[in-house]
């Protein structure tokens, strides 16, 4: 559970109803907004998370975690082997998850968003990072459907667990690094690939659905690239 504090405001402790993930949400909540759009179920649901923060005891696991990642060397946990959740029998390959989010900075450094806290998080927090919007191959739908669940890495896929395709990628990020590494076709367009596919994306409305796809413009002008959004043309 990737706790956001936005979870105690507007509706959204409607989606929290198993004792677990009240008892997640209270590890971080100490206060109550008294929102006046809460429902007496929700003000129950608060009661509960405010008296069980009161008997959490914080630790340190630094050193336990510092074990697992050279943070000095790489910044990042390994992205290899899969991403399991127990609850649902979902499997995540990380190494793809990896290879279809990451970008590169001007000065090399690979990033991307981790998984983790996307598919775990609380409180809406994931539509301030694809605010501008995102590539064709995110899977925002998966956002939040993973909290509360049981998660581990593994290194071998179970049998009995299905595989499925995910990827969290911003828009803006991506393109600068299409840009770097494939240029633009003969209209200015970025492209995805050494084939001359376009790269694609999508801008996000209001209740975090798609609007309709989109290329991106690369224009340069007195040494310094402008990218633009252009609406993909109907057939």
């Amino acid at each position: 559970m990737w706790g956001g504090g936005y979870v105690t405001l507007w509706d959204n402790l409607k989606k929290f109803s198993r004792t677990e993930d009240l008892l997640g949400l209270s590890t971080y909540i100490d206060y109550d907004p008294e929102n006046e759009n809460h429902t007496e179920e929700d003000k129950e649901k608060m009661k509960f998370i405010l008296d069980n923060h009161k008997l959490w005891k914080s630790i340190n696991v630094w050193e336990e975690a510092s074990k697992y990642f050279d943070w000095d060397k790489t910044k990042s946990t390994k992205y290899s082997g899969y991403l399991l959740n127990h609850t649902q029998k979902l499997a995540i390959d990380l190494s793809d998850y990896h290879k279809q989010s990451k970008y590169s900075t001007p000065d090399g450094l690979i990033m991307a968003i981790d998984a983790v806290p996307v598919l775990t998080e609380t409180g809406e927090g994931t539509p301030m990072a694809f605010f501008d919007g995102i590539t064709i191959e995110t899977t925002e739908e998966l956002v939040g459907t993973w909290c509360g669940d049981l998660l581990q890495i593994v290194e071998d896929l179970p049998k009995d667990y299905r595989l499925i395709n995910c990827c969290f990628a911003e828009i803006w990020s991506k393109a600068k690094d299409y840009y770097r590494k494939f240029g633009v076709n003969d209209d200015g367009y970025v492209l995805k690939d050494s084939h001359g596919t376009l790269f694609e994306a999508s801008g996000l409305d209001f209740y975090f659905k798609r609007v309709p796809l989109e290329s991106i413009k690369a224009e340069v002008s007195d040494d310094k690239i402008r990218f633009s959004v252009k609406p993909k043309k109907k057939s």
